[in-house]
C-alpha cells in the first residue's frame, strides 16, 4: 500500500490593520486588546462625564437653586465667606446677605438699618399684597420704622423684627390683617423671615425663640415674680430657681369684662429651697380641678398698656 504524503497547504498572509486574518492566534490576541482598550476608554469617559455632572450639578445647585457649594474653595473675609467654584463665585455674609456671579463687585457692607428697611418694605408689601393680608387700594400709608436683625432660622435665612407703622382709608386698620389683634393697631411689631434666596416665607407676630424673645422673658421674668409675690403665691426667702417660658401670645384680650393689652400663655419651672412645691402656688387653681403640685404649670398672663402684669390665672382662662 502506497503511503501518499499530503503537503499542507501555506496560505498567503493577509494583512488588515497590521494583523494577519490568516492567523487566528494574532487575531484573537489583537481583538482581546482592542477589547480591553475599549473598555478603559469607556470606563474613562463615564468618569469624566461623572466629574462633569457633579460640577455642572453643583454649578446650577448655587446659581439657580440657592444651595452652598461642594466643589470650591472657600476664604474669609471682611464680615463674610467667599467660595470660589468652576464658572461662579458666591459670597455669604454674616448678616444672612448672598450674592452669586461669575464676577462679584459686592461685599459683605456693614448692617445698614435705613437700607435694609427700604428693601424690607417692598418686600413685606408686595408678600402681604400677594397673601391677601394687605389691600393695597385701602393702604393710605405704610412705614417700616426701624428693623432689627433676631437670628438665623430653619431655611437658612435670617429672621428680622420690624415695627411698622400704617393707617387705612376710612380711619381703621382693616387694610392689613394680622394674626393678633395689638393694643394700638396701628403700630405694631412683626417677625419677617426670609430664606436662603433672600426672599420672605413668612411673617409672624410671635416665636418662641430669637434675640427679642430671650429680651421679653428677662422683661417679664420679674414682673411674674412680682404680681406672685404680692398676692401671696411666691415665698421668696424659700425660691432657688424661678424661669419663665412664653409659649403663645394672644395679644390684646377681653376677659370677664377687662380688655388687657396684650396676654401670654406662659410656662413656670421652680424648685424650692427646702425641697419642697410650696414656694410657689398657681394663681386660680382653686378655680379649676388638676394637679399643680409639680415644680413646672402653665398659666395665662394678661398685661396692662406698659407692659406690667395685671392678672394671672390657669391656662383655662383663654377657654373661657
Amino acid at each position: 500500500m502506497n503511503v501518499i504524503n499530503k503537503k499542507s497547504h501555506e496560505q498567503t498572509p493577509n494583512y488588515f490593520y497590521g494583523v494577519d486574518v490568516n492567523n487566528k492566534e494574532a487575531v484573537r490576541e489583537e481583538y482581546e486588546r482592542l477589547r480591553k482598550k475599549h473598555r478603559n476608554i469607556t470606563i474613562f469617559a463615564i468618569i469624566v462625564l461623572g466629574c462633569l455632572s457633579f460640577v455642572l450639578g453643583d454649578f446650577l445647585r448655587v446659581t439657580k437653586l440657592g444651595g452652598k457649594p461642594i466643589f470650591a474653595t472657600s476664604k474669609k473675609v471682611e464680615r463674610g465667606t467667599l467660595f470660589s467654584g468652576l464658572g461662579y463665585k458666591v459670597l455669604y455674609c454674616n448678616n444672612g446677605q448672598r450674592y452669586v456671579g461669575s464676577v462679584l463687585y459686592k461685599s459683605c457692607e456693614e448692617f445698614d438699618e435705613n437700607t435694609f428697611a427700604n428693601v424690607l418694605y417692598e418686600k413685606l408689601v408686595n408678600y402681604s399684597a400677594d397673601n391677601k393680608t394687605l389691600n393695597r387700594s385701602k393702604l393710605k400709608d405704610f412705614t417700616v420704622i426701624d428693623v432689627m436683625f433676631d437670628e438665623e432660622n430653619e431655611e437658612e435665612g435670617s429672621d428680622y423684627l420690624a415695627t411698622i407703622s400704617f393707617s387705612c382709608n376710612g380711619n381703621n386698620s382693616s387694610c392689613f390683617k394680622t394674626a393678633k389683634e395689638y393694643n394700638d393697631p396701628y403700630n405694631i411689631k412683626l417677625y419677617v423671615r426670609f430664606n436662603k434666596f433672600n426672599e420672605i416665607y413668612d411673617v409672624v407676630p410671635f416665636k418662641e425663640s430669637g434675640a427679642y424673645y430671650n429680651e421679653l422673658v428677662e422683661q417679664y421674668t420679674p414682673k411674674v415674680q412680682e404680681y406672685l409675690r404680692n398676692n401671696n403665691l411666691l415665698v421668696a426667702d424659700n425660691l432657688h430657681h424661678f424661669t419663665i417660658k412664653l409659649l403663645e401670645n394672644h395679644g390684646k384680650y377681653k376677659f370677664r369684662g377687662e380688655t388687657y393689652a396684650d396676654s401670654y400663655l406662659i410656662q413656670i419651672d421652680y424648685n424650692c429651697l427646702d425641697n419642697t412645691n410650696t414656694c410657689v402656688t398657681p394663681a386660680g387653681n382653686e378655680d379649676f380641678e388638676g394637679d399643680y403640685s409639680n415644680l413646672s404649670f402653665y398659666m395665662a398672663m394678661f398685661l396692662d398698656a406698659e407692659d406690667n402684669v395685671s392678672l394671672m390665672g390657669p391656662k383655662e382662662y383663654f377657654d373661657l
